[in-house]
């Protein structure tokens, strides 16, 4: 009866699953400035992005630079497939960001 629901959580976890434990080339952060135009600045370069108990985190070097709960964030593979938008508050900052995590690629 309710089957369009069951098919967009399916979506979702299809797309957690595809970014979990995926290497990471480099991070951006989407920032407006005053006059509304969206500008994209490197958060973070080379690390790596895993689902763990219910958060997405985004780590670079040693260090994490973006976590936020999975049922509080939106998030979206990009057309290219090259990496994944994620929306959420920052637990690290209590602020809320967009961020661009572009995955390193490897030619089989």
């Amino acid at each position: 009866m309710f089957g369009f629901l069951k098919k967009k959580k399916d979506e979702n976890l299809n797309v957690l699953s595809q970014m979990d434990g995926r290497e990471i080339k480099y991070v951006t952060r989407r920032v407006r400035d005053e006059d509304g135009n969206v500008k994209e600045n490197i958060f973070g370069k080379s690390g790596r992005i895993v689902v763990i108990d219910g958060e997405i985190r985004v780590m670079c070097g040693e260090t994490d630079v973006f976590r936020s709960k999975v049922e509080e964030s939106s998030y979206y593979m990009l057309l290219s497939g090259d990496g994944i938008t994620v929306s959420g508050v920052n637990l690290l900052t209590n602020e809320k960001m967009d961020i661009i995590v572009y995955y390193t690629y490897y030619r089989k």
